[in-house]
């Protein structure tokens, strides 16, 4: 899997490469982003990207910052259905995040993509990791995972994994100033939905390890 997401990120590659030597305007994103990445750079305990992935990018580990199988999946199904899905990795929202550039244009999720291979030649996953859950936005006046440790009364480093599944909850669904019916709803679909997938890959796991003991 990994060698077929090398093969469809080397045009992305080669395109990151030529923009940066002959864009300025790219190489200043660039530099802002990977600048940003730096500054950030925090060491979190395992759960922040078990779940991050889990529920954001769940073929975090083998692709090169661009889910190109996902992305042909949405466009597939935009053009047959009609439907709009999201397919943007942690890199590419990690981007989008510090730059500030949401506008809905092929222009600025080609750049996105381009940038977020960029960085995932320069940083690995924690480090990728470790600056978005920082910036992310979660909530009205929530804005990284201390943030929402403070509003929740827990703490970032002890309570990990249910400050996680809290982060990846309003990644998806942003907290409000006061809760509506609406969001409490969206709230616990969204972490049974979680803790489902995760039960499901402790399970395939657990499985897995049992077959090779008796094997």
């Amino acid at each position: 899997m990994k060698l077929l997401y090398l093969l469809l990120s080397l045009p992305y590659l080669l395109a990151s490469s030529l923009l940066y030597i002959f864009s300025s305007k790219f190489r200043r994103l660039n530099r802002e982003v990977t600048n940003k990445i730096i500054d950030l750079e925090h060491h979190f305990p395992t759960e922040y990207k078990y779940y991050l992935q889990l529920s954001e990018d769940h073929r975090g580990n083998v692709h090169f910052g661009v889910d190109q199988l996902s992305f042909f999946r949405v466009v597939y199904v935009y053009l047959i259905k009609g439907t709009k899905q999201g397919a943007s990795t942690i890199e590419q929202q990690l981007v989008r995040t510090i730059t500030g550039r949401y506008d809905l244009t092929l222009k600025r999720k080609l750049s996105e993509q381009l940038l977020a291979i960029s960085i995932s030649r320069e940083f690995d996953k924690n480090q990728i990791t470790s600056a978005y859950i920082q910036t992310a936005y979660l909530g009205a006046n929530i804005k990284g995972v201390f943030q929402l440790a403070k509003h929740l009364g827990l703490d970032f480093w002890h309570d990990s994994e249910a400050l996680s599944i809290e982060l990846s909850i309003r990644l998806k669904y942003p907290e409000p100033s006061a809760h509506t019916v609406l969001w409490l709803t969206k709230y616990h679909q969204r972490k049974e939905h979680i803790l489902a997938l995760a039960n499901k890959k402790h399970t395939r796991r657990s499985s897995k390890n049992e077959l090779t003991r008796v094997t």
